[in-house]
């Protein structure tokens, strides 16, 4: 796979598998499953000299857990932008959560409360590190929120595991404050 690197490989598969896009056109099941064949033959149009265990490689190497491969289909794990049904349970969070962001979204966040913007699920990160990663790819220097998560929890707010990441709905502003370094 010299030709095309994995990190372009898993950016690509992460815009198939979660946004649909109409350029693409995979028949997604209600849990955001494709079948494997179908997902290699998209990749391939794009990609050519990229094989199926290039592909494989990257889904199931994948060190954010951004992909999963079952019974011959595989899905994103989390970043959908249309409705999924994950499968996931309810969990319990650790008492903070971490959420990366630009400066300038910052202030309104902390007004209006943190939503998906365009996506099903906000994300959120188990460490400020793994935030300020999040974060840098809209700005150099990012706004960390912290969440009180237990408080949120414990308010009735439910929380998913997914790889590295937790997802909610929405958090409400009486939960989030800014990090301070």
């Amino acid at each position: 796979m010299a030709l095309v690197a994995p990190e372009r490989l898993s950016r690509f598969l992460s815009y198939l598998l979660r946004h649909q896009p109409r350029d693409y056109p995979l028949r997604f099941d209600s849990q955001g499953f494709v079948q494997r064949g179908d997902l290699v033959e998209m990749v391939q149009g794009r990609f050519p000299e990229v094989t199926e265990e290039d592909i494989l490689e990257v889904v199931e190497g994948s060190d954010k857990k951004r992909f999963e491969l079952r019974e011959g289909k595989v899905r994103a794990t989390y970043g959908h932008s249309f409705p999924v049904d994950l499968g996931l349970d309810s969990v319990e969070p650790p008492e903070s959560l971490y959420h990366g962001t630009a400066r300038d979204l910052a202030e309104s966040i902390l007004r209006e409360g943190l939503k998906p913007r365009g996506r099903q699920y906000v994300h959120l990160s188990p460490s400020v590190e793994d935030a300020i990663a999040v974060g840098r790819r809209r700005d150099p220097s990012p706004a960390i929120l912290v969440i009180d998560s237990q408080k949120a929890h414990a308010s009735g707010i439910r929380f998913f595991r997914t790889g590295p990441l937790f997802l909610t709905k929405e958090i409400p502003v009486k939960f989030l404050s800014l990090w301070e370094k």
